[in-house]
Parts: C-alpha cells; structure tokens; sequence
C-alpha cells in the first residue's frame, strides 16, 4: 500500500488538488439549483479556509462562490500547475526557497497591508498574487515530493542477487 502511494503521489496530489479547487465553483451552481443542503456544507468546510467576505469573493450565477477571489487563484492555479508539471514538469530545475519567498511577497504584502488597514486591494491584484503564490508553491513542492518519493521507493526495494 505505501508502495502504491508513493509511486502515484502526484496523481493522488493533483487529485486532491483539483477536488479542493473545484467545489467551491459547484456550490453556488448547487445553491442556484435549489440545493441548499450540499452548498451549505460546502460554504461550512470552506469557511475553514476563508473569510467568505462577499467583496472579496466572485460571484457565479448570481451566487457567492465558497471562498475568496486570492483562494480561487491560489487553489485553480495549484491545481492547472500540478497537471502541467505531470506533463512537462520533470524538465524543470527545482524553484529555489528564495525565489518561492519573491514570488509570495506580493501576496503577503497585497494581504498584510490590507489586513491592517493601508488600503484596500482588489480582485485583480488578488488574483494576480494568489495565481503567483499558486505556481511558486508547485514549483518548489513536487520536485521535492517526487525526489522524496524516488528515494523512499528505491531504499523498500529489495536487493538484487
């Protein structure tokens, strides 16, 4: 079973991914269909997450999506970089610690200088710093899962005689 797990870690990861970006856009489509059970409990999940703030958040038939404008960038883009990187990934250098922490300042200056109060941002630098911070943290991540991975399934392999 550990096997297994290792050797489809980035299947089972883009998986959770694209499940995790995705529902957010179904609960308001659940909602608007007159589902309100299903989309209440996945606004409640999702409020582990998100604040929910209706000015920070986009809107699909009318309807609020279950989290905010920066989530819906981080998490879609997470999700579209973990497909490309199973397809072309492996040709990629690692993404250096120092570069993830360039290409997540913005959405830590974006978010922190909203948070305290200097200013209000809006959904396109939301979305722009939640889409960077996506594509860092794929790049810096699934190098390191799959190396780890590699190593692990080469030290349980048995021996040659």
């Amino acid at each position: 079973m550990e096997g297994s797990l290792l050797r489809h870690w980035l299947a089972l990861f883009n998986s959770v991914l694209l499940t995790f970006a995705v529902l957010p856009v179904l609960e308001p489509i659940l909602r608007r269909g007159s589902l309100s059970g299903p989309a209440d409990d996945l606004w409640s999940v999702y409020s582990v997450v998100c604040q929910q703030l209706p000015g920070h958040s986009y809107f699909l038939l009318g309807q609020q999506m279950a989290y905010c404008q920066r989530n819906t960038a981080i998490y879609t883009t997470m999700a579209l970089c973990g497909l490309l990187w199973a397809r072309w990934g492996c040709r990629l250098p690692s993404l250096s610690a120092g570069v993830l922490g360039l290409l997540a300042l913005p959405l830590a200056l974006d978010g922190l200088s909203q948070a305290i109060g200097l200013r209000e941002s809006n959904w396109e630098l939301r979305t722009l710093t939640g889409s960077l911070f996506g594509l860092a943290a794929v790049w810096f991540a699934y190098p390191r899962f799959a190396a780890c991975a590699e190593q692990l399934l080469k030290s349980a392999a048995p021996a040659a005689v």
